[in-house]
Formats: C-alpha cells, sequence, structure tokens
C-alpha cells in the first residue's frame, strides 16, 4: 500500500473515533441538562407551593382576624381590655377573681346587658388558645387562634387594641403545614351618642313590671335585669323609629344616666305651684305662663348652638284638682328645677305644645323646650294627666313616674321620661293601655348625654404579618 493511501485510512478512523467520543459529550451534556432542567422544575414546584402555602394560611389568619374584630363589634366594651393578664406556658389563662379579661369577661363593666351567654361565648375564645375551624365541614380551609390582645389602659378610650392571630393550613392529612400570624391595630375611640337610639321611656330601676300595659311609642330602656327579653317584649311598645326605620323596642341598656344638674345660682325661685297638700292656693296659683313678663334668662350653649333659657326653681307642682294651668310659652326654652313631687291629675295642669289648633307645628318649637328636672329622693312622684298631654323632657333619677288615667290615650309624655321606676300599681295607679309616652326628643337638643356609651372601633388602622 502507497504511503498516500495508508494516510488517509488512518486519519478517516481517527475522524471516526472523534465523532463517536463528541457524541458521546454531546449525550452526557444534554442528560445533565434534563437532569438540571427537572431538579430546578421540582425546586420551582416546591417554590409556588410553599408560597400558596404560605398565601393559604395568611388567610386563614385573615379570616380569624375579621371574626374576632366582628366579635369585638358586637360587644365593643371587650375592645377596652386584655384577652388574658396570666397565660402559663401550654396557652390557658389563669385570670380569676375580679380582674376583667376576655378570659374573665363576667367582670368586664357592662358586657354581658343581662345575657350571661355573652361573657361565656366570649370566654371560650380566649381561655386556652385552641384552633378554631374556619368551615368544620371543609379542613381544607383551615384554623385560626387567638394568640393575644393587647390594651394599655383597661377601661379607657381613646386607646389602640393590638390583636394578634394565627393562621394554618392542613398539609396532606394532618395540620404540618405553613402557619402565618398576624398582628392587627385597631383604634378603640369614645363612644358618640348620635349612635345610640334615644329612648321614649328610661327606667333605671324598677323593681316591678317596667311601663306594664301602658301604651309608649319609643324604645323603652332597662337599667337591671329584673325583666328577662321576654318579658320585655311583652310590653306594649308600638311604632317605627323615623331615624333607624327599626320598630321600637323595650331592651336591657348598658347606658348609664347622666349627672342631674345642680340648681344654678340664678334660678328664679317659685315655691309651689298650683295647690298646697292642704288645698289651699300656693304662692304661684291661678292661671300661670312661663316665662313671665320680667324673669330673665341666662344664656347657655347647647348642641354648639347659644340659646337663651329660662330657669327656675321649684318646690312641688300640684294640680291635683281644680281648673287651673301652668303654660309654657311655645318656642321658649323653660327649665324647671324640682325638689318635690308633681302631680297634674286636673283637667287643665300643664300645658306646653308645639302643635297649633289647626294641627299645623309651630316654627322654632321642639317638645324638649321644656325641661324638668326632679332633684328629690325616692319619696317623690311625677304623675301627668290621662287626658292631658305635655311636650317635655323630664328627668327624675330617683322618682316614681306614670300616667294616671286613660283620658282616650290624649295624655303622658310627648317627647322623653328618665326616672327610677314606672308607677303601675303605686301612687299614680299608671295601668291605662293607652299610648302615654311618644319619643319625640333628640340627643342634641337635650344639653345631657349618657354615660357609658359604648366606644367605637375604627377600621383597623394596620396589618402586618409575623416573621416566626
Amino acid at each position: 500500500m502507497n504511503l498516500k493511501l495508508k494516510l488517509l485510512l488512518l486519519n478517516r478512523n481517527n475522524d471516526q473515533g472523534m465523532a463517536l467520543a463528541f457524541a458521546l459529550s454531546i449525550g452526557v451534556i444534554m442528560m445533565l441538562a434534563g437532569t438540571i432542567m427537572i431538579v430546578r422544575s421540582q425546586t420551582d414546584q416546591t417554590h409556588v407551593q410553599a408560597q400558596q402555602s404560605t398565601a393559604e394560611s395568611v388567610s386563614a389568619a385573615e379570616v380569624g382576624a375579621t371574626r374576632i374584630f366582628s366579635l369585638l363589634n358586637e360587644n365593643r366594651y371587650l375592645a377596652m381590655y386584655p384577652d388574658c393578664n396570666s397565660r402559663d406556658i401550654n396557652g390557658l389563662c389563669g385570670d380569676t377573681g375580679t380582674t376583667p379579661s376576655w378570659a374573665n369577661a363576667i367582670n368586664v363593666p357592662k358586657l354581658t346587658v343581662c345575657e350571661e351567654g355573652k361573657a361565656t361565648n366570649v370566654r371560650e375564645i380566649a381561655l386556652n388558645q385552641d384552633w378554631q375551624p374556619i368551615d368544620p365541614n371543609n379542613t381544607k380551609q383551615g384554623e385560626y387562634r387567638l394568640l393575644s390582645y393587647e390594651y394599655a389602659n383597661p377601661g379607657i378610650a381613646p386607646g389602640k387594641g393590638k390583636l394578634t392571630v394565627e393562621g394554618r393550613i392542613r398539609a396532606h392529612n394532618d395540620f404540618t403545614g405553613s402557619v402565618s400570624q398576624l398582628t392587627v391595630e385597631i383604634p378603640v375611640s369614645p363612644g358618640p351618642v348620635e349612635g345610640t337610639p334615644i329612648p321614649g321611656v328610661w327606667l333605671n330601676d324598677d323593681p316591678t313590671d317596667a311601663t306594664g300595659n301602658n301604651g309608649v311609642e319609643g324604645d323603652v330602656l332597662m337599667g337591671n335585669c329584673n325583666l328577662t327579653k321576654e318579658q320585655l317584649a311583652e310590653l306594649n311598645v308600638t311604632g317605627t323609629d323615623p331615624q333607624t326605620g327599626q320598630p321600637y323596642q323595650a331592651k336591657h341598656t348598658n347606658l348609664e344616666f347622666p349627672d342631674p344638674p345642680e340648681i344654678p345660682s340664678t334660678a328664679i325661685y317659685l315655691g309651689v305651684v298650683g295647690e298646697n297638700k292642704d288645698g289651699t292656693l300656693a304662692g304661684i296659683s291661678g292661671d300661670i305662663t312661663l316665662p313671665r313678663v320680667g324673669d330673665t334668662p341666662v344664656t347657655k350653649t347647647i348642641n354648639n348652638k347659644t340659646v337663651e333659657v329660662y330657669e327656675y326653681e321649684v318646690e312641688e307642682i300640684n294640680f291635683d284638682s281644680g281648673s287651673h294651668s301652668l303654660t309654657i310659652e311655645p318656642g321658649k326654652k323653660v327649665t324647671l328645677y324640682l325638689n318635690g313631687s308633681m302631680i297634674v291629675k286636673s283637667n287643665s295642669g300643664i300645658i306646653h305644645s308645639c302643635t297649633n289648633s289647626d294641627g299645623t307645628p309651630i316654627a322654632g318649637c321642639l317638645p324638649t323646650d321644656f325641661q324638668i328636672y326632679g332633684l328629690g329622693d325616692a319619696t317623690n312622684t311625677i304623675c301627668t294627666a290621662g287626658n292631658k298631654r305635655i311636650e317635655a323632657f323630664i328627668f327624675a333619677p330617683e322618682y316614681i313616674v306614670g300616667t294616671a288615667g286613660t283620658g282616650g290615650g290624649q295624655g303622658g309624655i310627648k317627647g322623653t321620661i328618665w326616672a327610677k321606676e314606672w308607677s303601675n300599681s303605686k301612687s299614680c295607679g299608671s295601668q291605662t293601655s293607652n299610648t302615654a309616652v311618644v319619643q319625640t326628643a333628640r340627643w342634641e337638643d337635650l344639653g345631657l348625654e349618657p354615660k357609658n356609651t359604648p366606644p367605637l372601633l375604627s377600621n383597623t388602622s394596620s396589618w402586618k404579618r409575623n416573621q416566626r
């Protein structure tokens, strides 16, 4: 074989060897690349699953925070107290005694409003940090639990609550998946009275059957628990609140009476108005109209408005018989500070009306322009006539009040009346089924506000996911 042919054959064999080695190298490279892509795909899938798991547990925590916020909104006094003051390493709250907390909710002032079940429901959530299912019929929805609720100055608003909640989801067949933690800040403000319907009748400590068979066209508020919710529902309450569109109702309240005003030194002294108890004429007798010529009003600010008020101190008002009357001039603001009883049973009595004889309203006149503050003790009574309706605001914290006789449903009070108890079988004998009270008052016109209005919970100011 000549030399050229031999060299050509040798080169050909070398090219085939190199091609085989190159092909094998490419195969290895492609296999490695495939392996890397598979590993990367699995890593990406694991990362996506982790992200999804975290998102689901965060969602579970958000649901829990929203539900607990709703619980607070239904029991707003709770927002001013911590969930627990002393919790052990296992999460069990050891609060006992009189210290208020969610776990010791029976001691949270004004929370229960005659319904002990509310305290029980709240206590179950805060007692031992148990996980709560979002949907008991679908475990995939996850669970949440309360970790803590902190409030710096218990019982005082304004303030800020700090709610911490955990959420978790199921991984495979157990709850070993993602767990997320959220902290939510909840601003708590003093409760505005404007959001609280004003009552037609408010009884602070009635020992028997409240307004009984007497008709009331307005809300009836009870400051004690002597009657059950079912018994309150049986009271003769009718009508619809024009501001809310909701039917009037009788209900327990956690509101408290404001402090009654003191008799101002500028009040004009009238003594006994009407008749003395022995039937003789009092110092102010006959037909009387207030304000009188020459009486001087005082300037006050009510609802950010400057108004003139005629103020009088009265020992007693007695129109138990006869035909004389006390008339309050429509459109004038008149306040009586009453030291004793007010008995109005005659055919005339006290006249204050913001309606003309033709049924049209008198411009600039409100029923609550006429105000009576009963400042005496529990031996005193305010008894209005069943045939003559007085338009007024009456506030007598220690008095028994009522409407005597039937009078065709034209008597009693148009405005609002707050007192200790209602006279059903006592001195006033208020037993008529006719409407004895028609609620027409507004908070802003009274110059007084109740105590212990429920605090206002603002929208959560921040949501923060905590690193675990």
